[in-house]
């Protein structure tokens, strides 16, 4: 059993981030020092007066069900515009379909999320996610530290400070929660705190209040409470990390974008959506599914927007194409029962690099990428250069979550040297054209080809330079003479005289212009393209088969709305191709199950195939 340490909650300042933008991971802890409501009367809730006004306003207007006045003691409204703590922040897909894409393909852990506000100011609000539990546990290790556990899945964690040889009680499972990426399971300095509703007088003292009925407090201080024999750890939901966002980044994204509806509600409807994701072993037959952390809490959103009169809204948005990725999201993310989900180490590309002195090839020596891999002794091979490598063959693709544009990608290595290796992918045809004037006055148009998310570099006067690469792998300008050899791939770089000289042969479809590279950093033995290929992101295309590929891939047009579907199959085809014997033959007898996405008949390569697709279609696509 794995174990790793971890930091409990402390009450200091940190600014907020935004959802689009969680670079800001430099946050260690959340500002709860100063609570609005640490003197208020936990039986005087002016927040109850407040719903009964909304209450009253609906009747003047609807007619109350049965139901509905059954269960005034539990309420949930929006407040429109008003932010404070206590406040439930949900998120909503955005309406615009190429948003949606957008927030599905980079910040998929927030979507249909349901945040409790703990601390609102007019500069940042902060808060925790409330609805993606996780399958892994903590507990405290040895000398008192706090250590997170990642358990085979229903196993159940013992509080060995609770239970005793003489203890009747059965063991609790202290579970983790998902409450944002800051300082999350997966940061260097995770931490995390508790929320309760515990209401004894030991537990007041060493808690804050968020609402009036529930409080937050530190793991250490759960365990306080717990051995006193005021409360099990089942009365507890820990949470590691934090979300936030810039006040101005939130108002932007609610009114422009429509991202988010803000709730207020009693802390009975809050602690019921809490317990709609927990699921006792004891009690497995009646746990509702979003326990199982697969499925990211998605019957919990659907639950509270129908509660506050959204549920169109709710249902109009399900089944789709975000939905499936916050599933795949939550499977490698939050749930530790499967040992074949990759979990790599997210990689680094890098903007701007500096130029040889020859002006030939790119320097990257003193380039230091947040790329944190085992430093070893340094080893490469030199052959690398002219190899070509497609993107992996897994079931679950490396670059389903992130970097879509890799996911069956096709590439080349321009250099592999001691201290990067570059490359271009050849398989990603943009809008853009590129023309080409002749000496006979007429003017030739080459569609200009994607490379990498690497576009410029910085030359001697420090100037921003757009590189452009010209490639061919034709016989006749072989034979001619035109261009440089690229390894033993029999593919040739050329200069843009060349391309001149070629066009006015009438030889076009066998050129190749590509904007951008891509590049590995490396760091030791296991980096650079090698610890790619090792680490099983990218596999070697056979030097037999580079001729059929680019073949294949001549075939691609200009980008567009129509040609779109037909280029992605075009790179389909080349990336099948690409392997030894050719292309891929489906035996309908193969046994091997078919990876499927949680809840849907929908498998993951289809869903990957689908997310490079949207991928292109956002970025590299312009409106015509």
């Amino acid at each position: 059993m794995n174990a790793f340490v971890v930091q409990a909650w402390s009450p200091n300042y940190v600014p907020g981030l935004s959802r689009h933008n969680n670079e800001a991971a430099a946050l260690t802890a959340m500002h709860l020092s100063k609570l609005a409501l640490d003197d208020c009367n936990v039986e005087d809730d002016w927040r109850d007066f407040r719903a009964q006004l909304v209450r009253s306003e609906k009747r003047d207007t609807t007619t109350n069900s049965k139901d509905e006045e059954q269960d005034e003691d539990h309420w949930a409204y929006e407040t429109g515009d008003f932010v404070e703590r206590g406040s439930i922040v949900i998120s909503v897909p955005s309406s615009c379909s190429f948003l949606d894409d957008v927030d599905s393909l980079n910040s998929i852990c927030y979507r249909k999320s349901i945040v409790l506000v703990l601390d609102a100011s007019p500069n940042f609000i902060q808060g925790i996610v409330l609805n993606r539990p996780t399958n892994i546990g903590v507990k405290e290790g040895s000398d008192g530290i706090m250590q997170f556990v990642q358990p085979g899945h229903g196993e159940i964690f013992e509080n060995e400070m609770f239970l005793g040889e003489d203890s009747n009680s059965s063991p609790h499972r202290w579970k983790i929660w998902f409450g944002g990426e800051v300082n999350g399971v997966y940061s260097d300095s995770p931490q995390v705190m508790c929320l309760h509703s515990v209401m004894s007088d030991m537990a007041k003292s060493i808690s804050d209040v968020v609402i009036p009925g529930i409080s937050i407090t530190s793991f250490s201080g759960a365990q306080k409470i717990v051995q006193a024999g005021e409360a099990n750890p089942s009365d507890f939901w820990i949470f590691c990390g934090i979300c936030g966002w810039e006040t101005n980044t939130f108002y932007r994204e609610m009114h422009e974008e429509g991202l988010w509806h803000i709730v207020s509600a009693d802390s009975g409807t809050i602690l019921e959506e809490l317990n709609m994701v927990r699921c006792e072993e004891e009690a497995a037959e009646n746990c509702d599914i979003d326990a199982e952390p697969m499925n990211a809490g998605l019957h919990t959103w659907e639950m509270l927007m129908e509660k506050i009169g959204r549920s169109d809204e709710a249902h109009d948005s399900s089944d789709e194409f975000g939905d499936l990725m916050l599933h795949e999201w939550a499977t490698g993310a939050l749930s530790f029962a499967l040992a074949d989900v990759p979990r790599g180490v997210m990689k680094e590309t890098i903007t701007q690099v500096g130029l040889d002195g020859d002006g030939s090839f790119l320097d990257l020596a003193n380039y230091d990428p947040a790329y944190d891999m085992t430093i070893q002794s340094e080893s490469r091979d030199p052959t690398m250069v002219g190899t070509m490598i497609r993107g992996s063959s897994a079931q679950r693709s490396p670059y389903l979550l992130y970097d879509q544009g890799f996911h069956k990608s096709l590439i080349l290595i321009l250099r592999d040297g001691d201290d990067h290796s570059e490359g271009v992918i050849l398989n990603h045809v943009t809008t853009s054209m590129v023309s080409f004037d002749l000496e006979n006055g007429k003017s030739v148009d080459l569609n200009l080809r994607y490379g990498g998310p690497t576009l410029t570099y910085v030359d001697e006067d420090g100037n921003n330079i757009v590189p452009i690469f010209y490639l061919h792998l034709n016989q006749a300008l072989r034979e001619a003479g035109i261009g440089v050899p690229i390894g033993n791939s029999g593919i040739y770089k050329l200069t843009k005289k060349e391309v001149v000289k070629s066009l006015m042969s009438g030889i076009s479809g066998d050129i190749f212009v590509i904007q951008g590279f891509s590049v590995w950093n490396k760091r030791g033995e296991h980096s650079g393209v090698i610890g790619e290929i090792e680490n099983d992101f990218f596999e070697v295309v056979p030097r037999s088969q580079i001729k059929t590929v680019w073949n294949i891939l001549s075939e691609q047009k200009a980008l567009s709305a129509d040609s779109l579907d037909y280029n992605m199959m075009k790179g389909r085809q080349a990336w099948a191709v690409a392997k030894e014997g050719g292309a891929e033959v489906i035996n309908d007898d193969d046994e091997e199950e078919v990876a499927k996405v949680f809840g849907s008949d929908v498998d993951v390569q289809s869903l990957a195939d689908e997310a490079a697709r949207r991928w292109v279609n956002v970025n590299l696509r312009v409106e015509e």
